[in-house]
């Protein structure tokens, strides 16, 4: 399976040492099923960085994994949102070689952000109406590579300059 993971440089190694905490799924080397997302991606990090060049790198993912602690999370659900409220609070204590599951948009991550200020407090199901403000998205699958271990069933194939 061909996944894809956006950046400013072409990354054929990728390295955890170099990843960001408190993302969605916590730290690691992200990549998506979605060749438009790495794009935007992509340039993103272009502009951010103020180096490089904008650059979608393809990876073939082995699939046929064994002896891996994988999470998948099918759907935007209440599951999967207090699994990303905890990464982004830090507070996420069990370790995965992979996690996939919904990517947050920006959308999501403003709502997500809003849940987090208690801005719905007020509500009777808090979580419930986040949920149900992520239904009408249509959130691409992303996957967290989090392990060493993890990262031997990706193989680099090529990088692609936009």
């Amino acid at each position: 399976m061909k996944l894809y993971h956006g950046s400013n440089q072409i990354i054929k190694d990728p390295d955890l040492s170099k990843s960001r905490k408190f993302l969605d799924f916590g730290s690691g080397f992200y990549l998506s099923v979605s060749q438009k997302q790495a794009e935007n991606r992509a340039k993103s990090a272009k502009l951010f960085f103020e180096y490089g060049a904008p650059i979608v790198n393809i990876f073939d993912f082995s699939d046929l994994v064994s002896n891996l602690n994988i999470l998948q999370f099918e759907s935007a659900n209440i599951a999967w949102l207090d699994f990303v409220l905890a990464n982004r609070m830090g507070m996420q204590t069990e370790q995965y070689d992979i996690v996939i599951g919904p990517t947050a948009n920006d959308n999501t991550i403003l709502t997500i952000d809003q849940y987090m200020q208690g801005m719905f407090d007020h509500l009777k199901n808090p979580k419930e109406f986040v949920i149900q403000l992520f239904q009408p998205e249509k959130l691409d699958t992303q996957y967290l590579f989090a392990t060493e271990n993890a990262l031997k069933y990706l193989a680099f194939m090529e990088a692609l300059e936009l």
